[in-house]
């Protein structure tokens, strides 16, 4: 959770402190914690789990320490940028076609595999089989490049498909 909050913060303001999540009562963390979706009653920041959240993706490299301050670096802000891609495709109006994907990834490549999962899921994709998705929302020009990229492209097809019959199956999908 505070994970997600200091990386917000620092890819709106460049730059920060410890000190800047911490004003006196948490007042600043209300327009923030819409945004992510998350009541306030659910998580309020404390010095603790701020310095682990910083303390984390500074290990992970998604942010980097210069004397008391932090800032992402690219890895961090190249993440957040496809995180605001990905809100902004959920937000967009359906079209009324359907995205289907279907990919038979070999075992050597298993995280590869892993990876697109969890892309799919996050696109709010539903499982029809153990490798066929399908969903509402397109995949993103970041997502088609990273398929390209991790030598998948024989591995996946992306269908758009514009009439499903048996749309029962499909329940699952969030209507837009």
């Amino acid at each position: 959770m505070s994970s997600s909050f200091i990386c917000l913060k620092l890819f709106e303001l460049g730059e920060i402190t410890l000190d800047s999540f911490l004003p006196a009562n948490y007042s600043f963390a209300r327009p923030y914690r819409r945004l992510l979706g998350l009541e306030m009653r659910d998580w309020r920041p404390t010095k603790n789990s701020l310095q682990v959240g910083l303390t984390r993706l500074v290990e992970q490299g998604f942010a980097e320490k210069k004397r008391k301050s932090y800032k992402l670096t690219l890895d961090g802000k190249r993440i957040m940028k496809s995180i605001f891609e990905k809100q902004k495709s959920l937000k967009k109006k359906w079209d009324g076609k359907y995205r289907l994907v279907i990919f038979d990834i070999p075992e050597f490549k298993k995280k590869a595999r892993d990876w697109l999962r969890e892309e799919l899921y996050l696109l709010q994709y539903i499982q029809l089989q153990k490798s066929v998705f399908i969903g509402k929302h397109p995949l993103s020009q970041d997502i088609i490049g990273d398929i390209k990229g991790l030598g998948l492209s024989n591995h996946v097809n992306y269908l758009l498909i514009e009439k499903v019959y048996d749309e029962r199956k499909l329940k699952f999908l969030e209507p837009n």
